[in-house]
């Protein structure tokens, strides 16, 4: 049995599942659509709000089941989609036959190698088999032979790590545990276009809400992957704009009119409208062009040619005509594109009869691929006998990581003993965490930051253990109270044995802690953690404060040059909230204009992402000035720049006095 959850840019839709031989059995399902607009282009922007979604649902089927949904399988889409090919090779002579397992410790030692080309702040999320070869010659399956070399290639799909962490956030709001993570396209080609067919060049185009998700096979295998960030939502936007519509109703409209014929509906001045299909679909035209365009142009590009036919899931390709422009801008006969129904891949038996259409292939790839566990990046570990899944890749978690994922706590797997620790140049005595902790790796010795992968068996011998010693249990901290009753603990500057060290930090026998007994003002608010934030600015990790605080003692407010000693209480209250621009302290220029002073920056800000941006640079001209000067009409008007005559196109320079004068006749 499994759970599996599709958190699309509009809805969120849950199956229960299981497998009945090559079938899968659908026990129950439920879609839910979120109240607002939580999520752009496949990516969860608002977590809380997803999470309250994804609650409702979750709830519904529980009591609908009586059961207590625990795990999940997921899969994850976005508009940062990177893909990269990578292979590796094994020896397996001295096996007797290969098995599931071995075959699966070698995919992951090739998206391992995927990984090590790949940014760090990208994440494998899931991959796919593009060939098998065993002593020199291809094969269909590696399971089950027996040979020497074996070797797999792979196509590995990534996201930005800020993409998946958002997402497994909303699921731990919720109390999900994912045991599969795949890439949607992955989990959608798997049961629209199964292995047995992928000798034909067969595209499939996943058409959401927020994106389209495009997947190639050839040859026997799928061989790219990729999305572009247009695809429902476009449309929807273009009946909103056409007919001055809220995005809800716009969204009703799509989804109704060309069914029913006519509709009327609430504009945004509270005026009804009366809409036929052909109004609306005459105003979706242009938009239309432009979404089938662009997946065109990319298939087109993964494939290198027009591929033999194009398959359509999803909801946001059921706008008529949409298939027909496809094939259109691929140059295809349009009976070679076509929209592929859950109903028609034979792989559902669904007495609850409620799951059929496009937008379904996507919820059952998810759950079919987790029964069949293909192409996650989940690896399975031994704990003492017990199974134990990590999410990742080879050589990309440790001894520690797998028993934290199995719920032991590092706390309690050392026992106390008497320790002496010298703190301001006064002796302590205190308590530090030791005890016999014995760690094998398939047998062999290891430590806790041994590196582990898929198939390993981890075996830990815990002696009588107690709490270890931090360096924040020697040391005091400063307490800071918020207006909302949040509180936050700055430690001061702190060495430990003349080097460095953080309050996490654990304390030896005859360490040497030292440390100033209080702090400036200036000190405290520039190691304050609260109102700050982390942006990626051309590529680089920058920590910038957006919130600036008053301190107060009691009624009496903190100045920068005022002390406070370790372990007072202050108050923090908010006086200025900055945008990027201001806390990353970009230059300005200040310009006079008819008086009144302008400021410039130097630079601009491109939004590439969440938290992600480009400092280009910017130019300001006179032009600038008069975005907001109502010019249309005007015939006879003059434009200064520190007194003589000037052009809407000239730089503008620091202390710069300029005049825009309307002449009267």
């Amino acid at each position: 049995m499994i759970f599996a959850l599709d958190v699309g840019t509009r809805k969120i839709a849950g199956i229960i599942a299981a497998r009945e031989g090559s079938l899968l059995r659908v026990v129950d399902v439920e879609t839910v659509e979120h109240e607002t607009r939580a999520m752009f282009d496949g990516q969860v922007h608002d977590v809380e709000e997803v999470a309250r979604s994804v609650a409702t649902l979750k709830k519904t089927l529980e009591e609908r089941n009586e059961t207590n949904l625990r795990e999940v399988a997921v899969a994850l889409a976005g508009r940062y989609l990177k893909t990269i090919f990578a292979e590796a090779e094994r020896d397996l002579s001295k096996l007797v036959r290969i098995t599931k397992e071995d075959v699966a410790r070698l995919e992951m030692e090739a998206v391992n190698e995927a990984q090590k080309k790949m940014e760090e702040d990208y994440f494998c999320v899931g991959y796919s088999v593009v060939e098998y070869n065993l002593d020199g010659f291809w094969v269909k399956r590696l399971e089950g032979h027996r040979g020497g070399r074996a070797y797999v290639r792979v196509v590995s799909a990534f996201l930005p790590v800020q993409v998946v962490e958002a997402l497994f956030k909303v699921l731990e709001l919720v109390g999900l545990t994912p045991v599969f993570m795949t890439l949607e396209p992955i989990a959608a080609m798997n049961v629209a276009v199964p292995e047995d067919l992928r000798y034909l060049n067969v595209a499939l185009v996943d058409v959401g809400a927020g994106t389209s998700d495009i997947a190639i096979s050839r040859d026997g295998a799928v061989v790219a992957y990729s999305m572009i960030p247009l695809a429902g939502d476009e449309i929807t936007e273009a009946i909103g704009r056409s007919f001055l519509l809220d995005f809800n109703t716009a969204e009703r409209v799509k989804r109704t009119v060309f069914e029913t014929g006519r509709l009327t509906v609430k504009n945004i001045l509270d005026k009804l409208v009366e809409l036929d299909a052909d109004q609306v679909r005459s105003a979706v035209e242009s938009t239309l062009d432009l979404v089938t365009g662009e997946i065109a142009r990319q298939i087109l590009e993964l494939n290198g040619s027009a591929p033999s036919a194009v398959l359509i899931v999803g909801g946001g390709a059921k706008v008529p005509g949409f298939s027909e422009k496809l094939a259109e801008k691929l140059g295809l006969p349009a009976e070679r594109v076509s929209l592929k129904t859950v109903e028609s891949t034979g792989v559902v038996e669904d007495p609850t009869g409620r799951v059929k259409g496009s937008e379904f292939v996507t919820p059952v790839g998810i759950a079919y691929s987790a029964l069949q566990s293909s192409g996650s990046v989940f690896s399975q570990l031994h704990v003492n006998g017990i199974p134990v899944r990590m999410m990742g890749t080879n050589g990309r978690y440790t001894v520690m990581q797998a028993l934290i994922q199995a719920g032991y706590k590092f706390s309690n797997l050392f026992k106390k003993d008497v320790l002496v620790v010298e703190v301001n140049g006064r002796p302590v005595v205190s308590t530090r965490a030791r005890g016999r902790v014995d760690v094998l790796v398939n047998g062999e010795p290891a430590d806790f930051h041994a590196h582990v992968k898929h198939g390993d068996r981890i075996e830990v011998i815990v002696q009588d253990h107690q709490e270890q010693l931090k360096v924040k249990d020697l040391v005091v901290p400063i307490r800071v109270t918020f207006p909302d009753g949040e509180k936050e603990e700055v430690y001061p500057t702190i060495t430990k044995n003349e080097k460095e060290a953080f309050p996490e930090e654990l304390v030896e026998d005859g360490d040497v802690l030292s440390f100033r007994e209080e702090m400036s003002v200036k000190e405290l608010k520039e190691k304050l953690k609260s109102g700050t934030g982390k942006v990626v600015v051309n590529g680089e990790t920058k920590t910038v404060r957006l919130v600036e605080y008053e301190f107060f003692r009691g009624e009496a407010k903190l100045f920068d040059e005022d002390r406070v000693k370790l372990g007072e209480e202050i108050v923090a209250v908010e006086v200025k909230r900055k945008s990027v621009e201001e806390a990353l302290d970009i230059p300005t220029i200040t310009v006079s204009f008819n008086g009144v002073q302008r400021k410039f920056p130097l630079m601009k800000l491109k939004e590439t992402g969440e938290n992600r941006f480009e400092l280009q640079e910017f130019k300001p001209m006179i032009l600038d000035l008069l975005k907001d000067v109502e010019v249309d009409g005007l015939k006879d008007y003059e434009i200064l720049r520190n007194g003589k005559k000037a052009r809407f196109t000239e730089e503008l320079q620091d202390g710069d006095v300029v005049e825009f004068i309307v002449k009267k006749k």
